[in-house]
Parts: C-alpha cells; sequence; structure tokens
C-alpha cells in the first residue's frame, strides 16, 4: 500500500471544495441559482454557519455573484480579479524581467498574427488613434507607458482569442508597467516606440500576418535592448523595474 499525505481541513473548505467541483464538472450551471442554505445544509449534512463560510469563500473566488435580487447565481470568474491574482504570484514568486519578456514576446507576435483576420473597423480606428494619441503625448512618459499598454491590449483583444487575452492581459500589465524605467531614462526611446507601432499597424490594416508578426518581434527586441541601455538586469525579479504608483495606475485601467 502506498501512503499519501493525510489533508484535514475545516468543514467550510469541503463546502466550498464540493460547490466549486459541482460548478466546474456542470452540475451547477452558468447563470442557475445556488441552492439556498437550507438546501445546501440538508445536501451536504452541515451546520448553517459552516455553509455560510464555505458560500463566502466562493464569493471570493468570483464562482458566484448576487444578481439583482441578492440571489448567488453561479458566474465565471471575472477577468480582471484573475489578472490581479497572476500579477501578485508573478512578483511574489519573483519571476525575472526574463523570464516575462519571452513569454510576452511571443504572446504579442501570436496575438499581432491573429489580428490580421478578426480585427473590425473601430479596433483599427482606436489602434489608429492611438499612435496619434502617443505623437501628442511624446513628452510625457507617464502617459506614454499608459498608451503602450492600451496598443497592445487593443491588438490582443483584436485577436478575438479569450485563452490568449486572459493569458497575455496580467503579463503584459506588469511588463509596460516595467516600460517606465526606459521611457523616462531614453529620450530616444518614445520615437522608436511610435514608428514600430505604426508598422504593426500598418501590416495589421493590410491583413499581412507574417509582417505584423515580424515587426511586433522586432519591436519586443528593441523594448529588451532599451531595457538594457538604461540599465536593467534581465535576471533581476520584474518588481525591481516596476514603478508601484504606475503598476497602481496600470492596474485600475485594467478594471475599467
Amino acid at each position: 500500500m502506498k501512503s499519501r499525505p493525510i489533508v484535514v481541513q475545516t468543514s467550510y473548505r469541503e463546502v466550498f471544495n464540493q460547490l466549486e467541483d459541482a460548478i466546474l464538472r456542470g452540475e451547477l450551471k452558468m447563470d442557475e441559482p445556488l441552492p439556498t442554505e437550507a438546501e445546501l445544509c440538508e445536501i451536504l449534512q452541515v451546520k448553517r454557519s459552516t455553509v455560510r463560510e464555505g458560500i463566502r469563500l466562493l464569493e471570493q473566488s468570483g464562482l458566484v455573484t448576487r444578481n439583482s435580487a441578492r440571489r448567488l447565481v453561479v458566474s465565471a470568474p471575472n477577468a480582471n480579479r484573475s489578472s490581479e491574482n497572476i500579477i501578485r504570484s508573478v512578483t511574489l514568486n519573483k519571476v525575472t524581467l526574463e523570464e516575462l519578456w519571452r513569454v510576452q514576446r511571443e504572446l504579442e507576435a501570436l496575438a499581432s498574427r491573429l489580428a490580421c483576420d478578426s480585427i473590425t473597423k473601430p479596433l483599427l480606428e482606436e489602434l489608429s488613434a492611438n499612435i496619434e494619441q502617443t505623437r501628442v503625448s511624446r513628452d510625457d512618459p507617464k502617459t506614454i507607458v499608459r498608451i503602450d499598454m492600451e496598443f497592445h491590449r487593443l491588438i490582443a483583444h483584436a485577436s478575438n482569442n479569450r485563452a490568449l487575452t486572459l493569458a497575455r492581459d496580467p503579463l503584459g500589465l506588469l511588463l509596460y508597467a516595467s516600460s517606465d524605467f526606459v521611457i523616462t531614462r531614453l529620450a530616444q526611446s518614445t520615437d522608436r516606440l511610435i514608428a514600430a507601432h505604426q508598422r504593426i499597424y500598418d501590416a495589421i490594416a493590410a491583413n499581412d500576418p507574417e509582417n505584423a508578426a515580424k515587426w511586433m518581434l522586432k519591436h519586443m527586441d528593441d523594448f529588451k535592448r532599451g531595457c538594457i541601455m538604461a540599465g536593467a538586469v534581465f535576471d533581476d525579479p520584474i518588481l525591481d523595474f516596476v514603478d508601484i504608483d504606475v503598476l497602481s495606475d496600470l492596474t485600475e485601467a485594467l478594471r475599467k
């Protein structure tokens, strides 16, 4: 007989686990009301206080929300909540700038390639307006950081691929928050950023996925060179290069 660690859990944690499992298996379906506390007490054979604590954990996880009638219904976790959890995990686990950049480089190239086939006219117009706003704000580094992040987010969302956006949005926020480190130290970085964004936009507008990906990769490589010229050590944790106030502002923008 092979042994494995025995985990003793509190009752309310087991209530959460069973409800979470039922949601993930589809026994409790999206937008359907959760059983009442009394019903759950009977089903799970626990006290009402235990059920309430389990439901509280379920709410915190985003798997249930309250509808207009204040009834708890099954829901998918909010993407912004998931993004914030990933950001915390990346920073607390001391993920390096190199690790983050390598992953984001490939995600951005994939996003630009996919966007060529699926981008809408309104999103193209938003991208064009974003580049113009960058030109107007070239002397305001903090604003440039925010606009740069939005440019890449627009392309990712234009890809029409939810798996991609869920993966890249939180990582992108961290990486582009670190671009403040470059933009405030290298005067030429903004002009290079504008030129790269224009080439990427032109390729996407022309429905040219190979060129869109090529210019995005060049842009990401240029970002790394700029970081190194500004004094960044890519083997250091990403948090060493992120201004916490900038990250807070960008996280707030993500929630909107």
